[in-house]
């Protein structure tokens, strides 16, 4: 069975949706320098990187609510090496947005470091760029198959579509594509389904 959300389609690469400038720490660096920074430039987290700049790890607001405010300590007291998330979890920039999200949901992260060939930090790949990009992409993934469906004279309706009726808005696992529209066998004119078989 084909879906609407089908992940060959969204081919878009990570590099085309990540922010470029990412924000570096060292091991040393304070709590309060930490959230400085972040709160200065409007970003979610820094990298952590060693003396050879290499990234170790990340801060995120998250981490600075469980090291410091949760266990009451001193922002001036708490470093950036004590408080990170390691080890980094990291992509290349040829990942699709749909791999960095998956990737994200299984590991149950927000941030996703990119790494360049030479394994330096090309970029951060987060939960708002993806949702962003995604509507836009499962809306080009829906006109794409609408239009197929439309140059396939007698075609649309030989393998099942699986998503939600345009009319009735309810799920359904075998959607016929007719008059402009995805529609489930409820809501589907007689003369469609006939035409179908």
């Amino acid at each position: 069975m084909k879906s609407i959300f089908d992940e060959k389609k969204f081919e878009m690469a990570v590099k085309e949706i990540m922010t470029k400038k990412v924000y570096t720490v060292l091991p040393g660096t304070s709590a309060e320098e930490c959230a400085k920074l972040m709160i200065e430039n409007r970003i979610g987290s820094v990298v952590v990187v060693d003396s050879k700049d290499k990234s170790i790890g990340i801060i995120t607001k998250e981490n600075l609510i469980k090291h410091v405010l949760a266990v009451n300590k001193k922002a001036d007291e708490v470093t950036a090496e004590e408080m990170m998330s390691a080890p980094l979890i990291t992509a290349s920039p040829s990942l699709t947005v749909i791999q960095a999200m998956q990737t994200m949901f299984k590991d149950g992260i927000r941030h996703l470091i990119i790494l360049g060939t030479d394994g330096k930090i090309s970029g951060i790949c987060t939960d708002t760029d993806i949702f962003k990009v995604v509507p836009q992409l499962i809306l080009l993934e829906q006109e794409y198959l609408k239009v197929m469906g439309e140059n396939k004279e007698g075609s649309r309706g030989k393998e099942d579509i699986a998503g939600y009726c345009d009319d009735c808005k309810e799920y359904s696992e075998s959607l016929i594509f007719g008059k402009g529209q995805y529609l489930c066998k409820r809501c589907v004119p007689e003369e469609l389904i006939e035409s179908n078989v």
